[in-house]
């Protein structure tokens, strides 16, 4: 499956891609304000994209126009995801199969060898297990913020799982 997401849905967009999906942030794209509700919904029709919105007339006018839609009312990311999933299929959260959560990316695993000089040396000491985004290059490691994914992971599991 894969999202747009409003301007609004910045945090919503990053744990989606956190999660594995294919998320575009209008935020990402150098778009005017007044040119972007019509930017979500052409990319959304001509990409197949479910849009992700907290804009009621926005979500209003995507079914209108056939544009399979998800109006969010929580400001809550963990609360955000429930929503998605009783709106449409259940999102799984799995944290190895990751995106970058900057741009969406896909990551790659990397040899701790290859880039020894784009993270600190005691980084590079510490942990053993490394990705890299094949878009931006940023490099990401299975430090103290992703025993943080892994919380925030289980809640939303824990609420949708006990939903049957």
């Amino acid at each position: 499956m894969k999202f747009i997401a409003d301007g609004m849905l910045g945090k919503l967009a990053r744990w989606l891609r956190l999660g594995g999906y294919d998320v575009i942030y209008i935020g990402d794209l150098a778009v005017p304000p007044n040119e972007q509700d019509d930017t979500l919904l052409h990319i959304a029709r001509s990409e197949g994209r479910v849009l992700l919105t907290c804009d009621i007339d926005l979500y209003r006018r995507a079914k209108r126009a056939g544009i399979s839609g998800v109006f969010i009312q929580s400001t809550n990311v963990v609360n955000q995801l429930v929503e998605v999933s009783r709106r449409g299929k259940r999102i799984r959260i799995r944290p190895e199969n990751s995106r970058c959560p900057i741009c969406n990316g896909l990551l790659r695993r990397a040899n701790k060898t290859k880039i020894g000089e784009k993270v600190p040396a005691a980084v590079l000491k510490k942990y053993s297990e490394f990705w890299e985004c094949k878009s931006c290059g940023k490099i990401y490691w299975p430090g103290t913020h992703w025993q943080s994914i892994l919380e925030m992971a289980q809640q939303y599991t824990k609420i949708i799982g006990s939903e049957g």
